[in-house]
C-alpha cells in the first residue's frame, strides 16, 4: 500500500514540475488554501524531497 501510495505522489509530483511557473504557484497556494494537509506537507511533496513518511520508511 506504501508503494502504491508513494507512486500516486509521484505522479502528482512529475504533473506539478510540468505546469508553468505561474500555474506551479496559484496550484501550490490553492492546495495550501484547501485544508488537506499542511502547506509544508505540500511542499515536500511537490518540491522537496516527498511525504516525510516516506524518508521514515526507507529507513526500515
Amino acid at each position: 500500500m506504501v508503494s502504491t501510495s508513494k507512486a500516486v505522489l509521484d505522479a502528482m509530483r512529475e504533473d506539478f514540475e510540468q505546469l508553468p511557473a505561474d500555474a506551479r504557484t496559484k496550484l501550490f497556494e490553492m492546495l495550501c488554501q484547501s485544508g488537506v494537509e499542511s502547506a509544508d506537507w505540500w511542499w515536500d511533496v511537490l518540491v522537496g524531497e516527498g511525504d516525510p513518511l516516506y524518508r521514515e520508511l526507507e529507513t526500515i
